[in-house]
């Protein structure tokens, strides 16, 4: 609540019970009965939380001691009214082309998985993380190969000069 004091004249809440100016002790005002348990504002008899703080008055008994039996909270929710959030088509056909291509070892389902990873749809989401996982899963195994002598150098060579259009030494 805001008061003005008698001394000064400053205004200032009152949370503190006295004056930041002067440090007047402002006289207690008595608590009514829908008054905030936590911070002492007075609130109009319909109002079920704290017009000040935001508190709800319906624990007040709670702060005061009081045992009596508390109304709770129920949030009534409806099973099966759910939005549910599906991807859109073109979406589908992406989240498709992403898995074929990461099976079959493609750099592009590196991009799709990436782009399916940024969106804000979490099935998409979900299959951008998996399809990651399929090229990550592929590059372990291929470097494991590598290691273990299973693949020579120059077949290495060769994807390289594949890749770059290099087709003289194939």
């Amino acid at each position: 609540m805001i008061r003005r004091c008698p001394q000064c004249g400053a205004t200032g809440d009152d949370v503190y019970g006295f004056c930041i100016k002067c440090g007047y002790e402002f006289p207690k005002i008595p608590k009514d009965k829908n008054a905030c348990p936590l911070c002492g504002y007075p609130n109009p008899d319909e109002a079920d939380f704290c017009v000040k703080c935001g508190t709800p008055l319906l624990f007040k008994s709670q702060f005061e001691g009081a045992h009596n039996a508390i109304k709770p909270i129920v949030i009534k929710r409806e099973i099966g009214q759910e939005k549910q959030i599906s991807s859109a088509p073109t979406s589908k056909f992406i989240i498709y082309l992403g898995y074929i291509l990461a099976i079959l070892g493609s750099i592009i389902s590196l991009i799709i998985a990436v782009y399916l990873i940024t969106r804000k749809d979490p099935a998409a989401r979900k299959h951008g993380y998996l399809q990651l996982a399929i090229i990550v899963l592929y590059i372990i195994i291929i470097a494991a190969l590598y290691s273990a002598g299973a693949i020579p150098p120059e077949i290495i060579a060769q994807y390289q000069q594949l890749l770059a259009g290099n087709f003289t030494s194939v």
